[in-house]
């Protein structure tokens, strides 16, 4: 059996991801989407997508799937649309916008990359490549070319998956009957919350326990390394920091958070040259406050990519908070309509929903 098959809950947000997708597929065929397109000549609005993993699911079974935010064929289908529908910018183009040195062309949209997968080199570069259009690949800097076990949460997943356990203790008490529908995600999902409340190094040390106790997990470490980023930055993606070690930034104390993200940066511009390595970053796993975006500032970053949802529009009002849409398999008139003001405050409404009955699971 397989035991991550969705259950319960995981199908009622399959349902509603299937749903949205109908509805704006029917907003494209109606015509009315194109006409809101069409009519929608401001300029101070930029859209950011962010994506994470551009792979087949059973490429990597012991990686987490609910990383992979399209695959290949469903990447390029996404292009398509939103070529039809916006004008792509780089990176250079947004910062000369901040900082109010040109004006970006209307529906405006930026490409987005966290984690600095390997499938990125592989999939997503050169579908980009083909249709001449730029992004940007956040790196968490302590993990290319060293010798790690990999991203904790592919590790997590992948003791789970392979446990012959039948049980597993969840964080908070109790137990889950791994046979279950939906049993292994919600212990997945049990896990992930529990470490991100604690301090970094205190949830890293005790995820490692729970995994060897679990299974035996081999190397699950995929990011590329310097060697493969020089030679993406060389063929014109901006390169930039994920923080060092990918630690949620609100869980580092002030010396290790400061260290973290002065180290970050100095990473890229040795490795790629202060010229080709952008003061710019994106929170792992979204993780700010106003603490943390003091701290970013006070390390020389001139932007930083957050968590919240939503198109943001420039002059930017809160540099280091800057708004995103994160893709998640959406079907390519999905992706679109979510470019629409509107739609997308409609969106957080929907996922803030989803997030919710995530935190009852």
């Amino acid at each position: 059996m397989d035991r991550w098959k969705p259950g319960g809950r995981g199908q009622s947000e399959l349902r509603v991801k299937a749903i949205a997708g109908h509805a704006a597929t029917a907003l494209e065929r109606s015509g009315l989407l194109p006409l809101l397109e069409a009519l929608d000549r401001d300029t101070t609005r930029v859209r950011v997508l962010a994506y994470h993993r551009i792979d087949d699911p059973e490429n990597e079974p012991d990686l987490d799937p609910g990383l992979i935010s399209a695959t290949p064929a469903e990447f390029d289908a996404q292009l398509a649309a939103l070529e039809r529908a916006c004008h792509f910018v780089s990176l250079d183009d947004l910062l000369a916008a901040h900082r109010g040195e040109r004006a970006l062309p209307p529906r405006s949209v930026l490409l987005t990359f966290d984690d600095g997968y390997a499938d990125f080199a592989r999939n997503a570069w050169p579908i980009l490549s083909a249709r001449r259009l730029p992004a940007v690949l956040f790196v968490p800097t302590g993990f290319p070319g060293e010798e790690t076990a990999g991203f904790w949460w592919d590790r997590l997943y992948a003791a789970i998956r392979r446990t012959e356990s039948e049980r597993l203790e969840l964080p908070e008490g109790g137990a889950i009957d791994l046979a279950r529908p939906g049993a292994a995600r919600r212990a997945y999902r049990a896990h992930v919350s529990f470490a991100k409340s604690l301090p970094h190094d205190a949830a890293m040390a005790w995820l490692e326990e729970r995994i060897a106790t679990w299974a035996d997990v081999p190397s699950l470490h995929r990011v590329l390394d310097w060697d493969a980023l020089r030679k993406l930055a060389g063929e014109g993606l901006a390169v930039c920091a994920h923080g060092r070690q990918h630690a949620l930034c609100t869980r580092l104390g002030p010396d290790a958070l400061a260290a973290d993200l002065r180290d970050s940066l100095a990473r890229v511009e040795a490795e790629l040259g202060p010229a080709a390595a952008p003061r710019v970053m994106a929170y792992p796993a979204s993780g700010s406050d106003a603490r943390v975006r003091e701290a970013v500032r006070a390390a020389g970053f001139e932007l930083a990519f957050g968590g919240r949802g939503g198109v943001e529009r420039l002059p930017l009002g809160e540099p280091f908070e800057v708004k995103r849409i994160f893709v998640n398999r959406h079907a390519p008139a999905l992706v679109r309509a979510w470019m629409r003001p509107g739609i997308s405050r409609l969106a957080r409404s929907v996922l803030d929903g989803r997030d919710r009955m995530r935190a009852g699971a």
